[in-house]
């Protein structure tokens, strides 16, 4: 049995449903339609809402959220998709424990049936402005994340609708990376010569390896003679380690090296007593806090080992290298990704560019 009413109080229309009984009690499902300006239209989307549940009930597909809550439904969710990448079940579960589901706070023991669009967009505000703040970059990641484990819940008939789908997202912010200088670039390398750190920064300023492919390369993944350097593997750090293949297969590639870059290679490998299997003996994390230390010695805030790819695909861009041949070095799947990250970077070539045109002109 239904009905359909609005409320005399607060002008919000209801309408109701009643459930089978459990252990003898009397259970009912409201829906509630408000700021709605035409009362018809507001009592047809309760109307749908009320023949979608009716109809799940008649053929005993109804299930019952009762008590669960967001907890619970992303720890199903998570169990329910162990097939994706490793390093995405970290992700997913680092949303899980440190965002939503935290001890203390967060959205893990709201009711699913208590979960309204405002509630979230409060959630993420808060995110976005409190002590560890997160970008809206991350924001829309969690909200992905959040929105794919409440669709879960509608495909099991945990809930009727996706409460996602009508929260209000914050923009994504276009990615400007901080490029280190050529001046900063030949500090960083001149004062760290005969050290794991000039190894490194040849990697990433050179080859356009990020910190888990130079974590991952191995010193079989170099062939000396035909002067390739060959990514296979990548070491990451979510809440733990974790060794794995690229993530794209574009990321998987060989790359003619330059005859420097494997010189210090070779000159680097001949000082150790025994090199093991792999060229950086440091855990990804690890390495990432010592190199943006070392990076603060000299003065260079904010530099991370990561940005030493941006220069290096900034320098191919200078140097005029086809964009092509350039996203293929940086392991870009997408040329218009490696375009739209670093073109706007190249203000030296954009300079170049107009001298010489001032200097065509001036010649007539």
């Amino acid at each position: 049995m239904s009905s359909i009413y609005k409320r005399a109080s607060d002008g919000v229309w209801v309408g109701v449903v009643d459930l089978p009984k459990v252990d003898g009690k009397r259970k009912r499902k409201p829906f509630y339609v408000e700021g709605e300006k035409s009362d018809a239209k507001a009592k047809r989307i309760l109307e749908s809402k009320i023949r979608e549940l009716e109809y799940q009930l008649e053929n005993n597909i109804y299930r019952d959220p009762g008590n669960s809550t967001i907890k619970s439904l992303i720890s199903e969710y998570n169990e329910h998709h162990k097939d994706i990448a490793v390093t995405t079940q970290a992700l997913h579960l680092m949303y899980e424990r440190k965002h939503i589901c935290p001890d203390k706070g967060g959205l893990g023991y709201v009711k699913l049936k208590d979960v309204v669009p405002a509630m979230i967009e409060k959630f993420y505000q808060a995110k976005m402005t409190g002590e560890n703040k997160l970008s809206s970059n991350t924001i829309i990641k969690l909200h992905s994340f959040l929105h794919a484990a409440f669709q879960f819940a509608v495909k099991n008939r945990m809930v009727l609708v996706n409460p996602l789908d009508a929260v209000k997202c914050p923009k994504k912010v276009k990615f400007k990376p901080r490029i280190p200088t050529d001046a900063e670039f030949f500090t960083l390398l001149e004062t760290s010569k005969g050290t794991f750190d000039e190894v490194a920064i040849l990697l990433a300023g050179g080859l356009s390896l990020c910190r888990g492919e130079i974590c991952g390369l191995k010193w079989s993944d170099i062939d000396w003679e035909n002067q390739n350097v060959t990514v296979e593997e990548t070491h990451v750090h979510f809440d733990k380690n974790i060794r794995k293949e690229p993530k794209a297969e574009a990321r998987h590639r060989t790359m003619y090296s330059p005859k420097f870059i494997l010189d210090t290679l070779q000159k680097y490998k001949s000082s150790l007593k025994n090199p093991g299997t792999y060229i950086c003996e440091y855990k990804p994390d690890a390495y990432g806090k010592h190199f943006k230390k070392l990076a603060e010695k000299y003065g260079m805030q904010g530099l991370t080992l990561h940005k030493l790819r941006h220069f290096n695909a900034t320098l191919m861009m200078k140097l005029n290298v086809p964009d092509k041949v350039g996203a293929g070095r940086t392991g870009h799947s997408q040329l218009s990704t490696y375009q739209e990250v670093y073109l706007h970077a190249t203000q030296d070539s954009d300079k170049i560019a107009s001298d010489k045109i001032d200097n065509f002109l001036q010649l007539h």
